[in-house]
């Protein structure tokens, strides 16, 4: 049994260590690329929570349809502009993933700030 217990505890430190090994973001490009994408994902699910929290307050058909419509404006806007600065896939080698989930991320991240503000705002003036 005891030796059962220091082979558990060789296993779960050695585990630990991949874990942390594979979140080194500056081991190779690939890390940079997989860390980069992460930070995206989160954004974009924070961004997703605070549009439907804000959805959730709407009271009015209409409110809810001008959010929806600038929401779809912005994203086609976010993913266009990225686009241009960082050009096309095939032009830009294995820095291109990275690039694209930099600004994807810087992107994402100033909307949910916008969202956060209509989210926290609910006084006169706000949008209802």
């Amino acid at each position: 049994m005891r030796y059962m217990m220091i082979a558990l505890g060789m296993f779960m430190a050695l585990g630990i260590g991949c874990s942390a090994q594979a979140e080194d973001c500056d081991a190779s490009q690939a890390s940079m690329n997989q860390c980069a994408s992460k930070e995206y994902a989160a954004l974009d699910a924070e961004l997703n929570t605070q549009y439907k929290t804000q959805m959730a307050y709407l009271t009015t058909p209409t409110r809810k349809k001008a959010l929806q419509d600038a929401q779809k404006q912005w994203i086609a806007f976010r993913d266009a502009d990225c686009a241009y600065q960082v050009g096309k896939r095939e032009q830009g080698g294995s820095l291109w993933p990275l690039a694209r989930a930099q600004c994807l991320s810087a992107q994402t991240r100033v909307r949910v700030e916008q969202l956060k503000a209509y989210t926290e705002c609910r006084d006169e003036g706000c949008p209802r």
